[in-house]
C-alpha cells in the first residue's frame, strides 16, 4: 500500500518562503512585487515592489465595495491591508500552515476557511471575488462559476495571475498558470463585463530576476558546500543519497540553478495580467 502524505510540499515550500521574507526581507507578501527596471538586481527592493503590486491591487477595487472574498489568501498580509482599509474579508485557502498564520495576524474577526474553493460553502454573498495569484491553482471553468456563485447582484471578480503562453520551454523549467490560448477561448463564454486589463507581464518579471540571483549566488553555494561536507564526513551516506534520488536531484539542479528561471523566460513564456470584471 501507497504511503499516504500528511505533509504538501508546496506548502511547506511557501512557509519557508514567507520564514524568509520576514525575517531576511521584512516583508510577509508572498505575491510577486511590481519593480522598475533598476530594480531587478537589488534583493532589498522586494518588499517595496510588493507593496507597490498590493496598492495596484487595491486601486482596482470598485467604489462601493464593502465586502470581500480573498480565495488563496496566502500568508494572509493582504487580507490585513483590506481590513485597515475598512474592508470586511473572508480567506477561503487548502494551506493548514499558511492558514493558521493567517488567521494570527488577521484574529478572529476575519474568518479563514480551511478547504479548497470548489469545496467552499457558504450563504453569505460578497461585493468582491478575489484571485490573487490563486487562479493559477483552480480549474477556470470552477474559478469563475464559484465566483459568480457567492457574488452580489452586478459584483465584480478581480483576478491577478500569470498563464502560460502556448510555446514553453522544458515541462517543469517555469510551471503554473492557465494556458493563455485555453483562456482566452473560455473568457467571451462567462456572463462577465470586462471593467479593467492590463499586462504587467515586464514589471512582475523583476521577481524572476531576484530568484535567479538568489538561487545561483546563495542557494547553489549552499548547497554544493553541503554535499561537500556530507562527502567528506559521511562519504557512503552522502553517495547512496546521490543514487537513490538521482533523478529528482539532476531534475531540481536544473529547474532552480541553471539559471534559465529568469526575467527574460518569464516575459517570454508567461503573461501575468490584472483583471477586473463585473457579472452581468
Amino acid at each position: 500500500m501507497a504511503r499516504i502524505k500528511k505533509v504538501n510540499s508546496q506548502e511547506v515550500g511557501l512557509e519557508i518562503g514567507l520564514i524568509f521574507f520576514k525575517y531576511f526581507l521584512k516583508t510577509e507578501y508572498l505575491h510577486y512585487g511590481l519593480f522598475n527596471k533598476d530594480e531587478f538586481d537589488d534583493i532589498w527592493k522586494l518588499g517595496a515592489a510588493q507593496e507597490r503590486y498590493a496598492e495596484k491591487l487595491f486601486s482596482l477595487i470598485p467604489e462601493g465595495t464593502k465586502t470581500i472574498l480573498d480565495v488563496g489568501c496566502g500568508s494572509g498580509k493582504t487580507a490585513q491591508k483590506l481590513t485597515e482599509l475598512g474592508y470586511k474579508v473572508e480567506c477561503v485557502s487548502p494551506s493548514k500552515l499558511l492558514n493558521k498564520y493567517a488567521q494570527g495576524i488577521l484574529g478572529n474577526e476575519t474568518p479563514v476557511h480551511t478547504t479548497k474553493f470548489e469545496d467552499f460553502k457558504s450563504d453569505k454573498k460578497f461585493d468582491l471575488v478575489m484571485f490573487s495569484e490563486s487562479f493559477q491553482y483552480i480549474a477556470i471553468d470552477d474559478a469563475i462559476s464559484g465566483a459568480t456563485k457567492f457574488l452580489k447582484p452586478n459584483g465584480h471578480i478581480l483576478v491577478a495571475d500569470f498563464f502560460k503562453r502556448d510555446h514553453l520551454p522544458t515541462p517543469g523549467l517555469l510551471g503554473g498558470g492557465h494556458k493563455w490560448s485555453e483562456w482566452e477561448q473560455k473568457l467571451p463564454t462567462y456572463p462577465l463585463t470586462k471593467v479593467f486589463e492590463q499586462d504587467i507581464t515586464e514589471e512582475t518579471s523583476g521577481t524572476l530576476a531576484l530568484v535567479s540571483t538568489m538561487t545561483t549566488q546563495v542557494v547553489r553555494p549552499i548547497y554544493d558546500l553541503i554535499f561537500m561536507l556530507g562527502e567528506d564526513r559521511y562519504p557512503k551516506i552522502v553517495k547512496f543519497i546521490k543514487w537513490k534520488f538521482k533523478k529528482k536531484l539532476a531534475k531540481m539542479e536544473n529547474k532552480h540553478f541553471t539559471g534559465q528561471r529568469n526575467a527574460e523566460m518569464f516575459v517570454k513564456h508567461k503573461k501575468y495580467m490584472m483583471y477586473l470584471f463585473q457579472i452581468k
